[in-house]
This record gives C-alpha cells, sequence and structure tokens, in this order.
C-alpha cells in the first residue's frame, strides 16, 4: 500500500503551490521574510488580517460620501451667507461703527468657517483617494491567498474522500451473509447453473475463469497480498466468478479502479486495476456477469484479481481450478 500523506502536509503543499504568484506586501502586515507562512495555522491569521482590513477600509469608503455631502451642503449654504454679508447691498449704513464692526465680524466667521469646509472636503477627497489605492493593493494581495485557500480546501476534501474509500475499502470484508438469491443468466446451461446455487465454498475448484476469451495468467503479489494478474485484450470483459452483491466499487490505493463482490459467508472476490466499471454498491451480480473491463490501450497491462476470507488473502489458483 502507498504510505499515506498527513492532511497538514498536504493542505501546506497546496499552501505553497500558489506562493510563486506573489502579490504587493500590505501595508501594516509582516514582511513574508520576517514572517513564514510556516503552518496553516500562520496562512489562515494571515488571510484573516488582510480580510479584516479589507473590510475595515470598505467601511470607512463607504461612510466618505455621506461625510462629503453634508460638507458640501454646509458649503453652499456658508457660501450664500458669505455672499449676502460681503454685499454693498446689505452693509450696514448708517447704523453706526459698531454695527459696521459686528457685521464684518460676522462675515469674517462665515469665511473661516467656508475655509474649514474647503479643507474638509479635501481632506475626504484625499482620504477617499487613499482609501480606493489601499482597497485595491488589498485585494490584489488577497487574490492569490483566496486561490491558495481553495487549492487547500479541494486538497481537504480530497483525503477526505480518500478516508472514505479507505474506510469503504475496509468495511467492505467485514460482514458477509449467505446471498438471499440465485441470479442466472440464460446463456449458461449445464453444470455452471448448477453450481451458482452451492455456496461458495462448495465451488471451489470449479469457479468461473475472471476474464472471457485468452488470458495470460501469472502470480502476482503486487498490493502485497497473493493474487493473480490476467493479462488479456484492451477492453475484454471481466466477469464475476459467482453469484454475489457488489460492496465496493471504486478508485483505491494502487488497486486502481476496483470491485469487490461478497458471496456470502465471507468469502469475496476483488477485481482490481479495471478499465471500466458500471457497478455500484449494493448491485446483485449473476455467476459470470460482467463486472467491468480489462484497461484500454495505455493503461496496466493487467487485471488483478483477489480471492479472500474475511480480509485474508487466499491462493486464487485452486478455486479457479488452475
Amino acid at each position: 500500500m502507498k504510505r499515506r500523506t498527513s492532511l497538514a502536509s498536504v493542505l501546506l503543499l497546496a499552501l505553497a503551490s500558489g506562493a510563486a504568484q506573489g502579490g504587493t506586501p500590505v501595508e501594516a502586515l509582516p514582511a513574508p521574510q520576517a514572517s513564514p507562512l510556516s503552518s496553516v495555522a500562520d496562512f489562515e491569521r494571515l488571510l484573516k488580517r488582510i480580510e479584516e482590513q479589507q473590510r475595515a477600509a470598505e467601511g470607512e469608503l463607504a461612510g466618505i460620501e455621506p461625510r462629503l455631502g453634508t460638507v458640501r451642503k454646509r458649503m453652499l449654504a456658508r457660501g450664500r451667507a458669505y455672499y449676502r454679508h460681503v454685499h454693498a447691498g446689505l452693509l450696514p449704513v448708517g447704523e453706526g461703527f459698531d454695527a459696521l464692526v459686528d457685521h464684518a465680524a460676522r462675515v469674517e466667521r462665515v469665511r473661516r468657517a467656508l475655509e474649514r469646509d474647503i479643507a474638509d472636503e479635501k481632506a475626504l477627497l484625499e482620504r477617499r483617494v487613499e482609501l480606493e489605492d489601499r482597497i485595491s493593493r488589498l485585494r490584489a494581495e488577497r487574490a492569490p491567498l483566496d486561490l491558495q485557500r481553495e487549492a487547500m480546501k479541494r486538497a481537504k476534501r480530497a483525503l477526505e474522500a480518500e478516508d472514505e474509500r479507505r474506510a469503504a475499502f475496509a468495511r467492505a470484508f467485514e460482514s458477509s451473509s449467505r446471498p438471499d438469491y440465485v441470479a442466472i443468466y440464460g446463456a449458461d446451461s449445464g453444470p455452471r447453473d448448477a453450481d451458482a446455487r452451492l455456496a461458495f465454498e462448495a465451488q471451489k475448484g470449479r469457479l468461473l475463469f475472471p476474464v472471457a476469451g485468452r488470458a495470460e495468467v501469472r502470480r502476482s503479489s503486487k498490493h502485497g497480498v497473493s493474487g493473480i494478474e490476467l493479462v488479456t485484450q484492451p477492453g475484454a470483459a471481466v466477469r464475476s466468478v459467482a453469484a454475489g452483491r457488489v460492496v465496493f466499487a471504486d478508485r483505491y490505493d494502487s488497486y486502481g479502479l476496483t470491485v469487490i463482490v461478497d458471496h456470502g459467508d465471507r468469502y469475496y472476490s476483488v477485481y482490481a486495476s479495471l478499465g471500466g466499471t458500471e457497478l455500484r454498491a449494493g448491485d446483485p451480480v449473476a455467476s459470470g456477469a460482467r463486472v467491468g473491463t480489462a484497461p484500454g490501450a495505455g493503461g496496466s497491462d493487467a487485471v488483478s484479481f483477489e480471492i479472500r476470507r474475511g480480509s485474508t488473502p487466499l491462493d486464487p489458483g485452486p478455486w479457479l481450478g488452475l
């Protein structure tokens, strides 16, 4: 079996795969060389910090326009007041020197307030440009990190799927019962029909050959267990050696595409390195029924076949009458 890669290792590999895309360092963030992403937790902290800074900048930017609107309305009102105060027709002529001084003071107050409004507008416009630039740089920094996060999620899902297949493969050999059905193809006649009604153990030495047509048989311990390899024509039919029910049909480690058939009494036949199959777990199969096809040209060179009692492999030769 292949040694399983740890989840942390795969996630770090996924993280490293996007590092070449880089990005402009964000202000107030630690420089990559000073704080390397040595773990998935480091990566998540960096991404969270960028997200928080982006949300804060976007929130402040959203508040700029209302503030600009308020300042501009105030500028308009004070501009009109300033115009009225300085207009010659509105000067307090004949009301005395004190009235003229008061009038000049009011004009000066309005002028200064108007200057503050103009300064506020300028500051808000400059801040808006700064925020837009900052958000743009944060997005540029975050984009490759988002891609890396997706790569990590895909790697995690792939590992979880691998764990599920591994568990399903192991469960396939954990329980078994005598099939409560007999499925016989009408094309099969003679002694084979009678064999299909027998318990699997009683068929030892008379099981159907797993491959239809000519095949070269060779001993194999390819998967660390005793079995045989069947070299046949690309795409040749692979058939069930006896009636049973499918308990596993999926890809599994070095086995490749694999179908496991439960024949009852904890006996199983295993067909691996298949080129294709249409079966699913739970499907009944008749003796001689097609479980899949041999790999096509360019695939692996042989179909692997095993017989097991529980999870213990048995020598398939005597069971097939070889």
